[in-house]
């Protein structure tokens, strides 16, 4: 399912800011910038799942856990190194390479059960909350008073 999305962890810069989620679309997986074949893996885990709907929003965790890589295996075993997708990602969209959605606001739990694969429950709420604002981004884009042109993507 192409049409879902990928949510990435992004640190708080500071302290003081609270953490946030970087949304972006599954294909700034398959950028030149991101390591491969890490990204086109990650990236047929997160269109590929037989069960995903549209506009889903998928997190790494989530990837660990359909794979079976957690707690038995690990990443490195199947050979992929999912953090150096994941960094690559998060930093072509600081460069301006990648598009991306960036929602704050999160609590340390619940920027924790974004990386955890036990946090299954809490990254599903999260995840659901997550979801209701990108629709809601997604619908600000598509408004005519969005100055959006013809051809542009959402992310």
């Amino acid at each position: 399912m192409p049409d879902c999305y990928l949510g990435l962890r992004l640190d708080p810069p500071s302290q003081t800011e609270p953490a946030g989620v970087l949304i972006v679309a599954p294909a700034s997986l398959l950028h030149p910038t991101v390591p491969q074949p890490d990204g086109t893996v990650l990236y047929e885990l997160v269109t590929g799942h037989p069960d995903r709907h549209p506009g889903e929003l998928v997190f790494v965790a989530d990837l660990t856990n359909e794979l079976r890589a957690w707690p038995a295996d690990t990443w490195a075993k199947v050979g992929v190194d999912p953090q150096a997708a994941v960094g690559a990602v998060v930093a072509g969209w600081r460069r301006g390479d990648l598009v991306g959605l960036r929602l704050g606001g999160l609590t340390a739990g619940e920027f924790l059960a974004l990386e955890r694969p036990a946090m299954t429950y809490m990254r599903a709420l999260v995840g659901d909350w997550l979801q209701r604002r990108v629709a809601r981004a997604y619908r600000r884009w598509r408004h005519p008073s969005s100055r959006r042109r013809s051809g542009d993507r959402f992310l």
